[in-house]
């Protein structure tokens, strides 16, 4: 229960702060720099969230960076990937139970131009070449 208070106000509360930073900050710039911010921001997010891992399990910082790197792809791929069969699903049910033909799935097709889902991928990139390159001479 207490789990689900804390929840419940830590999305509110950043739903507040979103709201303020989206009134006072992004809707002064213009989309080119709101984009460049974004993409910045989410940057800095996920090394500060590769170095807190880092700190805290005692890993080196590359190890931490090849790690997150793959599990920041997942998180933000797999959903998106997904989806579609999930909503197939959910359309056959509806089909089966009710006799309802809805809509056809669309095919996901990655790319998306989204500001952090390009800086994850920036990171993520940049990561496992570091990691290669790094590791590389264990190899040769």
């Amino acid at each position: 229960m207490v789990f689900l208070i804390v929840a419940v106000s830590v999305a509110g509360a950043l739903s507040k702060i979103s709201a303020f930073i989206e009134k006072h900050l992004l809707s002064k710039l213009s989309s080119f720099n709101r984009y460049g911010l974004l993409l910045i921001v989410t940057l800095l997010f996920e090394i500060g969230l590769v170095t807190t891992i880092s700190v805290m399990s005692g890993w080196q910082f590359i190890d931490s960076w090849f790690l997150g790197s793959i599990l920041l792809v997942a998180i933000i791929w797999l959903p998106a990937y997904f989806r579609p069969f999930q909503e197939n699903a959910s359309r056959t049910v509806g089909k089966f139970h009710s006799g309802y033909d809805g809509d056809i799935v669309t095919i996901h097709r990655g790319g998306s131009r989204h500001p952090f889902f390009i800086g994850t991928l920036i990171f993520a990139m940049v990561g496992l070449i570091a990691s290669i390159g790094y590791y590389l001479p264990y190899f040769i």
